[in-house]
């Protein structure tokens, strides 16, 4: 990445030759230099570009194996409800044909 030259040496030239004493001229370039030095150019633009780029690629992927891992869990909880779900029906299936057929017998099997 290459930064923005600023010729000082052609500035401080024509500030001379304008009559800007040697004082003042110092300063008026060192402000036009750091001036310079935080434009931006197409290649510090072009740079942070694809730095954000990769950040958003590798937040993606961080995200997206993460959806993953939570659908995994989910799909695991699922099962584990529906294996509940499942006993407890087949238990109260039990206990109403123990009680009807403890209705149709009379109470003669206790």
């Amino acid at each position: 990445m290459s930064d923005t030259a600023f010729d000082t040496l052609g500035a401080a030239r024509r500030l001379k030759a304008a009559g800007v004493e040697a004082e003042p001229a110092e300063a008026i370039l060192e402000v036009m230099g750091q001036s310079v030095n935080q434009l931006v150019t197409a290649e510090r633009f072009e740079a942070g570009i694809e730095t954000l780029h990769a950040r958003i690629d590798a937040f993606q992927t961080e995200l997206l194996a993460r959806i993953d891992a939570l659908c995994t869990e989910l799909r695991a909880e699922i099962a584990r409800s529906l294996l509940i779900a499942v006993g407890i029906m087949i238990s109260a299936n039990a206990l109403m044909l123990t009680i009807l057929g403890m209705i149709l017998t009379g109470g003669a099997s206790l």
